[in-house]
């Protein structure tokens, strides 16, 4: 019986068994390779493909040493790109750590991105050198690419996004997700956002501001999820505009920052916010040089509040709440 499912499976057209090897990983993709002649590569038609270290960093006993592992692991990945050749790609994640050869991930990268990938989901954990001078780059090609729809980063060490790729236009962009504490970017956030047009959801976590002046502004944008994790010895944001006039979903968690000038939210059904304060603005609180100050410090927060008087749902955190207390009380009804 068992032999005959196998054989009604292995009868479907190639492009349904392709689809169906497309949910494994590729490690578990090119391992049915060894069940006939005809699955003997079919997995080098997979539209999709999912490579994770993890896999081989975790053997059974009696493996390699670590470094053995890693060759092979980075020798089975450019196997499986060769025997691709330039089929085309719709989702390429990659997930690699330290001790992986950084040029031939970027050999990978720019692979996906000459075959077309439309998704693209990086997971990559390079430590810098000890003298903090050298930090992962991404290849210039992800920074032009006319066919990427998703784009995915996460990185405990940092992400260099911006260096190299100052002409960085993506037109085709919708989903754009963020997850490092250490995110390079040559220029402020407004800058960042206008090169991509068609943009629709952003997703930040993890995040710390610089000391800047920063504006969240994109006509296209409709979702949008900031987690700020922040830095008690630093002070607060500095400003944060909000020029979405096309947004329906905000998650904002972040430190209050010392004001937000410009609140355009015109279009916005749903709200979460998490404020928190920094050691410096409880100092101020508890020991102001003048109430001018602490206003201007807390106060301008229901600017932001003020700008969701057209939401639907609003959820406000307990820690939100008691920040709130802080206000003066002139403050502490919306217009």
């Amino acid at each position: 019986m068992g032999a005959e499912k196998m054989d009604r499976i292995g009868s479907l057209p190639e492009e349904v068994l392709s689809h169906i090897l497309s949910f494994l990983t590729t490690k578990e993709a090119a391992i049915t390779s060894i069940l006939s002649k005809r699955w003997r590569n079919l997995f080098t038609l997979v539209p999709n493909l999912d490579i994770d270290d993890s896999v081989f960093l975790n053997p059974e006993e009696g493996k390699r040493e670590r470094d053995g592992i890693l060759q092979s692991f980075m020798d089975f990945v450019d196997r499986v790109l060769a025997l691709q050749g330039d089929t085309p790609i719709k989702k390429f994640s990659l997930k690699c750590k330290t001790g992986i050869d950084t040029d031939r991930v970027n050999r990978w990268i720019r692979n996906a991105l000459q075959r077309g990938v439309t998704s693209l989901e990086l997971v990559l954990d390079f430590p810098r050198h000890g003298d903090d001078s050298y930090m992962y780059l991404l290849p210039v090609e992800m920074f032009v690419s006319t066919k990427l729809v998703e784009l995915s980063l996460r990185s405990d060490f940092g992400v260099d996004w911006w260096r190299g790729g100052t002409n960085t236009f993506l037109p085709m962009l919708k989903t754009l997700t963020f997850e490092s504490k250490w995110i390079l970017l040559c220029d402020d956030l407004e800058v960042f956002l206008s090169a991509f047009p068609l943009l629709e959801e952003f997703y930040m976590a993890d995040i710390a501001w610089p000391e800047t002046d920063e504006s969240v502004s994109s006509q296209s944008l409709r979702k949008l999820t900031i987690h700020a994790c922040g830095f008690e010895d630093f002070q607060n944001p500095m400003s944060i505009s909000f020029d979405t006039p096309n947004l329906v979903y905000l998650a904002y968690s972040d430190y209050v920052a010392a004001d937000y000038p410009k609140v355009n939210l015109p279009n916005l059904a749903e709200a979460l916010l998490d404020f928190k304060v920094t050691g410096h603005q409880i100092d101020l609180i508890r020991e102001p040089d003048d109430e001018d100050e602490v206003s201007l410090r807390l106060g301008n927060v229901w600017k932001l509040i003020s700008g969701l008087r057209n939401v639907n749902k609003l959820f406000i955190s307990a820690e939100t709440l008691e920040v709130s207390c802080y206000f003066p009380k002139r403050q502490m009804f919306l217009k």
